[in-house]
């Protein structure tokens, strides 16, 4: 069973396929991923839940997806500073920052600022804002599970970031490599993506 968080805005990543770096977000509040789950189609899509139950990962192959912004790869920045600084002016204070790994699968979803965006630029290393800490983050600066970047990029409607990272160690803080670690299915059944946690 799980327990939605009813003081958090819910983040539904939506993707044609487990292994795609193509993808779409919308932000519901907890009373509408409450019905999304209750009408959720579980015989002909896949539904996963991250490790604090504020973020879901559906897999509906007959999705449509919107194009997205290419704007650095491999160390090098791919627009002008002006075009930068006009998309980090257009910028919520805060967004959904997403990790993907080479193969597509999803590694975490966390918050970001513009200056998390920045950061990420300029180092190369997934970087975040922690609400509880409120401040940076850069994950793996602690257990050394860095995300090391290779692309990012922008979405918009709503606007999210999605960092193409090679994945140093276990995305999330349980030990898993993907923060998206469980399955859910009718019934509230919950079924395991892995069979070990990192290093076990």
């Amino acid at each position: 069973m799980i327990q939605i968080p009813s003081d958090k805005d819910i983040v539904i990543l939506t993707k044609p396929n487990f292994l795609s770096h193509d993808v779409s977000v919308k932000i519901l509040n907890s009373k509408q991923t409450t019905s999304m789950i209750q009408d959720f189609d579980f015989e002909n899509n896949q539904l996963f839940v991250d490790c604090d139950e504020d973020c879901f990962l559906e897999i509906v192959p007959t999705v449509k997806l919107s194009t997205k912004q290419l704007l650095w790869e491999n160390g090098k920045l791919l627009l002008s500073q002006n075009e930068l600084d006009t998309i980090l002016n257009a910028m919520p204070s805060l967004s959904p920052f997403l990790a993907q790994d080479m193969t597509g699968k999803d590694l975490m979803l966390a918050w970001g600022k513009t200056e998390s965006l920045v950061s990420a630029i300029e180092s190369g290393f997934g970087t975040y804002f922690s609400r509880s800490r409120n401040g940076k983050w850069v994950k793996g600066e602690e257990s050394g599970h860095l995300q090391n970047l290779k692309q990012i990029y922008l979405h918009s409607n709503p606007l999210f970031v999605q960092y193409i990272a090679d994945q140093v160690g276990a995305a999330c803080h349980t030990g898993y490599y993907s923060c998206f670690f469980r399955e859910l299915g009718q019934n509230e059944s919950v079924s395991f993506v892995y069979s070990n946690k990192v290093g076990e």
